[in-house]
């Protein structure tokens, strides 16, 4: 393993760390719901963060809508679209977010309308 493939595992473990972490300090409703709202606008669409910021109660915990994300995404739900747009958090000053789209899998799955 060399030190860059080193350094990038590292990175992951610590960010997993913190996402499980986020999940945790989460109510499993709380989880659940952000979730189901990323769910149900994926049917369809591509999305990023961006789509719900708006649309979740206040109170969640901070790092929760990135959190549901990546769990959706390494459950693989969801898939990276290979595109990225600015994030709208002022927080985040404008960097780059992925876009994602619904995996052919989960489609399959997904109640017919």
């Amino acid at each position: 393993m060399g030190t860059v493939h080193l350094a990038q595992f590292r990175a992951e473990r610590r960010a997993n760390t913190l996402l499980e972490r986020i999940r945790a300090a989460a109510g499993a409703d709380q989880l659940a719901l952000v979730q189901a709202l990323i769910l149900d606008h994926a049917l369809g669409a591509e999305f990023s963060a961006n789509d719900f910021r708006d649309l979740l109660p206040d109170d969640l915990p901070h790092g929760l809508l990135g959190a549901a994300v990546r769990g959706l995404a390494a459950s693989r739900t969801i898939t990276a679209t290979g595109r990225t747009v600015p994030s709208t958090s002022p927080a985040t000053h404008g960097h780059r977010i992925t876009v994602y789209r619904l995996t052919a899998a989960a489609e399959e799955l997904a109640p017919a309308a």
